[in-house]
């Protein structure tokens, strides 16, 4: 299956390329160390792109990992960074794109490169809760762990405050409003991010708000029952300062709905905790950075020691 899922993966200096199974073009960042002994699959959250997670690059989250002795592959998603095109240039794609498309085709990217060894999902927002999500519709191209950065799709069932379900609303509500008419929402021009959204992403949040029921656009996979099918090893992380996007209960609600899997979720709490993206851009989320290498690497999964750095 992996073989099949990247057939058309190229490999330039650090730089890796890979093809899903629908041919789009995923381009990750790789860094090997001497005897790797797990991989971790990165990937971003939505309007940006993988520079996020090694920032400050050489120093950040990627390159933490590598430190503690694990190969990372760090993707663009598509429509995202160098896995263009991007919104702005006409593409369009959904969030089933993300679940059925490019997860699967990054973890067996991973498994190609590095048959041997263990493989985790290192996703922070987006990409994770989007693993969550493929772990359970398609077991057969799962990794074999998730680490979920604030993992949370929003649907009033996972947001306990009215309060905050009425600001979500409003949020939401004026997200497809500038998106709609112009076909794509550029978050440049709002400083909130470096990439592009399409409408008909956009399109789909909206519907899971609205239907507080997270179906695919086509009606056929209930993603909260994927949650509940899905059976590995998951570590969530929230952080008491996110106060929106992704809030410590949100998450919460969110991953238990894996029932089958063996959940831990850390909440980071005190006047220092980051923000939403300073889970994986702060400098001080160091420590976290770390905890998450720890994690991965203790993983209890049979697989034979590979230290090839081809």
């Amino acid at each position: 299956m992996a073989k099949e899922l990247a057939k058309e993966q190229q490999t330039t200096g650090t730089t890796l390329t890979t093809q899903t199974a629908d041919g789009w073009a995923l381009v990750a960042d790789v860094s090997v160390p001497p005897a790797p002994r797990a991989v971790a699959v990165l990937g971003h959250a939505m309007m940006v792109d993988r520079r996020t997670m090694d920032r400050p690059r050489g120093q950040g989250l990627m390159s933490t990992l590598t430190e503690a002795g694990i190969a990372v592959l760090s993707f663009d998603l598509r429509g995202h960074g160098e896995s263009g095109p991007n919104a702005l240039d006409g593409a369009r794609y959904s969030y089933d794109d993300f679940v059925r498309q490019d997860i699967p085709a990054m973890v067996a990217a991973a498994r190609l490169r590095f048959p041997n060894l263990p493989v985790a999902v290192v996703g922070h927002s987006l990409t994770g809760h989007a693993a969550m999500i493929a772990a359970g519709l398609s077991p057969g191209t799962a990794p074999d762990a998730i680490v979920g950065l604030a993992p949370n799709l929003w649907a009033p069932r996972f947001e306990p405050s009215r309060r905050v379900r009425m600001k979500k609303s409003l949020a939401l509500g004026a997200w497809a409003a500038m998106t709609a008419p112009r076909g794509s929402f550029d978050s440049r021009l709002f400083r909130m991010g470096v990439a592009p959204e399409p409408w008909s992403y956009v399109r789909g949040f909206l519907r899971f708000w609205l239907d507080d029921e997270l179906i695919s656009d086509d009606g056929c996979d209930d993603y909260v029952r994927a949650l509940g099918e899905a059976e590995l090893p998951v570590f969530v992380v929230s952080s008491a300062n996110d106060r929106l996007l992704a809030r410590p209960a949100s998450v919460a609600l969110f991953a238990a709905a894996m029932g089958r899997s063996r959940l831990s979720h850390r909440v980071l709490e005190g006047r220092g905790a980051p923000d939403h993206m300073g889970l994986v851009t702060d400098p001080g989320s160091r420590f976290l950075w770390r905890e998450i290498a720890e994690w991965i690497l203790a993983l209890d999964v049979q697989h034979d020691q590979d230290v090839s750095d081809t």
